[in-house]
């Protein structure tokens, strides 16, 4: 009753005329029941737009591929790869027994668990970080799920146990060579891993075997690259995440910087 005597108040009162006043209320009336759900729609479509955009962009990244893959000369056999951002992923399991390391996996954790010899690799499934005897390397990609498998990135399984990745245009071949044979006797060759942090090369001066690799990995948002003093190698500018690798076959000292820095960002690789 009072809310109508004031209604009524404010008429006789000549703040609104009757036809003022109804506008007024009618207008509270569509701002409560009209514009209130129809933000709440255009955000919830906005929002949706937005995420199948994302995945749509992210699975064109996916693209099947018809490379060959062989190991010391000899194929391997995996039932499918694709590129990804124009690097080949492989089937972890295949391709991990393939060149003849054990494979695990841990469902509760997404984690795939690949030894050989004394190294042992754990990757998880939508990490782009690897842990390699405890420690975390970063890789180009993530290991993913495609149609139900899990894939990672094959240059980075081989090379982290002192595989030689070559690839060959001509008939689109990836060839891994082994450093050693079964019952050769010969050392497999070792794997180090520098990574360009901070403006610096993390792990400044170390020392390794002759035959050894050196693997090379940007953490930073603007590219790096290693660049020998005595021209004896040169990486490519490598963008945020990606890899390099360098083999050192000769004994010495090798020093080397960043061409984009380099003033300040120097490091030391001992041959033995």
């Amino acid at each position: 009753m009072r809310l109508f005597y004031r209604v009524d108040e404010y008429i006789q009162g000549g703040f609104f005329d009757e036809k003022s006043l109804y506008a007024v209320v009618l207008s509270i009336g569509l701002l409560v029941t009209g514009i209130l759900p129809v933000s709440a729609h255009e955000h919830g479509t906005s929002l949706s737009a937005d995420m199948n955009m994302k995945a749509s962009a992210y699975m064109q990244q996916q693209v099947k591929s018809d490379m060959k893959l062989t190991l010391n000369g000899k194929p391997l056999q995996l039932d499918e790869s694709y590129l990804i951002d124009s690097s080949l992923f492989v089937p972890y399991r295949a391709f991990a027994e393939g060149i003849g390391s054990e494979v695990s996996y841990d469902a509760a954790t997404q984690t795939v668990t690949v030894k050989k010899d004394t190294k042992t690799v754990k990757l998880t499934i939508g990490s782009s970080e690897a842990d390699v005897d405890g420690s975390l390397i970063s890789m180009v990609g993530p290991a993913q799920l495609i149609n139900s498998s899990t894939f990672v990135h094959s240059r980075f399984l081989a090379e982290v146990f002192g595989i030689k990745v070559l690839y060959d245009e001509s008939t689109r071949t990836v060839n891994l060579i082994s450093g050693g044979t079964s019952g050769s006797g010969q050392e497999v060759a070792k794997t180090y891993y520098v990574n360009m942090e901070g403006f610096a090369f993390k792990e400044g001066e170390i020392t390794v075997e002759a035959g050894s690799s050196v693997i090379f990995t940007n953490k930073d948002k603007v590219k790096h690259n290693a660049v020998a003093d005595d021209g004896s190698f040169k990486t490519n500018l490598l963008a945020t995440g990606n890899s390099e690798s360098v083999t050192f076959t000769k004994p010495g000292e090798y020093t080397y910087y960043c061409e984009p820095h380099k003033e300040f960002m120097k490091g030391k690789i001992t041959v033995k």
